[in-house]
């Protein structure tokens, strides 16, 4: 069944009217036909199966029967040095697939490329579409949520997750060796953006209780390496191992 999301959907009634951009979607994108079955989330988790029922002018929906999907088992938040061009799109696709929590873009000393400040509200608008699109495409029942471009310092001061890796071609410790027999309840990220992080940023990182881990001997490229670890984590500790979903929710 196709899904969609809309934040804050509720079903106070049998009969609801969807946002222009999902009508639009679904009428002239999908071409989906009245009686059609589709899913729409909210964001949270919260899931209604509703059937196609007015496409005259915008597009109504009966609401058929309700649910709730717990969230990946394990919350990934990624603090992803930004690159350049399109790669932090690519990167925002690809771990959203992989069921990541938040994704917090940082500045840090080797960005080359980075964004006016005119420009960041209407680059937070894209990124949210493009993790929006790929949990609609993945069938996720959350939305991951994608924080405003900060400083390197910040976002590192500011994380509290229990077990805290930065990424580090020099790292002298394996993965293998770092990672807990127990699954941690969250796990944050650091990975640098092209020509990777200083030494004074590995130092704050560390300072502020993030460990050091590498991935194996060959340097990877930034869009490779974030999701690298992000299929790792999952496999060791999250969704990966579990059923798959089915035809049906």
């Amino acid at each position: 069944m196709r899904r969609f999301f809309i934040p804050y959907f509720s079903a106070d009634t049998t009969f609801v009217d969807l946002s222009p951009e999902v009508a639009h979607h679904v009428k002239t994108v999908l071409r989906l036909r009245e009686g059609s079955d589709v899913v729409i989330c909210d964001g949270v988790g919260q899931c209604f199966e509703c059937r196609l029922d007015d496409l005259s002018k915008g597009c109504r929906v009966e609401v058929r029967r309700q649910w709730h999907e717990e969230e990946s088992a394990l919350s990934v938040t990624l603090i992803q040095g930004l690159p350049h061009s399109d790669k932090f799109d690519l990167i925002l696709q690809k771990t959203t697939e992989l069921g990541v929590g938040r994704v917090s873009p940082v500045v840090c000393e080797r960005c080359q490329y980075p964004i006016a400040p005119a420009k960041r509200e209407r680059k937070l608008q894209r990124w949210q579409k493009i993790a929006t699109e790929a949990a609609r495409q993945s069938e996720r029942a959350w939305l991951p949520e994608v924080a405003e471009l900060t400083p390197f310092s910040t976002a590192i001061q500011n994380c509290d997750a229990e077990l805290k890796l930065v990424l580090w071609e020099e790292a002298q410790q394996s993965l293998k060796d770092i990672l807990p027999s127990s699954a941690p309840s969250d796990v944050a990220v650091v990975v640098g953006p092209e020509g990777g992080l200083t030494a004074a940023e590995v130092a704050l990182a560390v300072e502020h209780g993030f460990v050091v881990a590498g991935l194996g001997p060959r340097i990877l490229r930034t869009e490779t390496a974030g999701l690298t670890l992000m299929a790792v984590l999952q496999y060791v500790y999250g969704d990966l191992n579990l059923p798959p979903r089915g035809q049906n929710p």
